[in-house]
């Protein structure tokens, strides 16, 4: 357990946390920042009401970062729906694709109608789009990914105001 000593409008405090000294006087120095604002931008602005009028203006960033990050979560939400459905179209495609690999000697000209030409276009053509379908399962993979990245960040923050407040 860290004890840190601040200075917040010009009161000394000393704060007992886990985290390090340097992450406590930055949250001393943001809230300074909001302080300052508030009495720099209004009139008459003395006694606690520049520190109810920072803690709202702190208030309103958590707001905020919440908001976004359950717009995150929704887009991953999404996000995953699109990748599970363009993996059962991949999955599909590779049993189709399978299929037509152990039967080519089965099929002849007139079964299907097809020749064995018809049948190597669409084979190619089967394994382009498993190919494009995997490319594009690695792309959204990638983008939940990163959103999650942002997301644990963002829950980080939001739980690093919360503790502190």
């Amino acid at each position: 357990m860290n004890k840190v000593a601040v200075t917040i409008n010009s009161r000394k405090y000393t704060v007992m946390a886990e985290e390090s000294s340097e992450y406590i006087l930055g949250l001393a120095q943001h809230i300074n920042e909001k302080i300052e604002k508030v009495l720099t931008g209004g009139t008459n602005v003395m006694g606690e009401r520049p520190l109810v009028l920072a803690a709202l203006n702190i208030c309103d960033e958590y707001f905020k970062v919440n908001e976004a990050g359950y717009t995150i979560n929704e887009q991953l939400k999404v996000c995953n729906s699109k990748l599970a459905a363009q993996t059962e179209e991949n999955l599909k495609l590779k049993q189709e694709l399978e299929q037509m690999k152990k039967e080519p000697e089965q099929l002849s000209i007139g079964e299907d109608g097809f020749d064995n030409a018809q049948l190597q276009k669409k084979l190619t053509e089967a394994q382009n789009q498993v190919k494009f379908l995997e490319g594009q399962v690695k792309v959204m993979e990638e983008k939940i990914k990163a959103q999650k990245k942002e997301f644990a960040a963002r829950e980080r923050e939001m739980l690093d105001l919360i503790d502190n407040q």
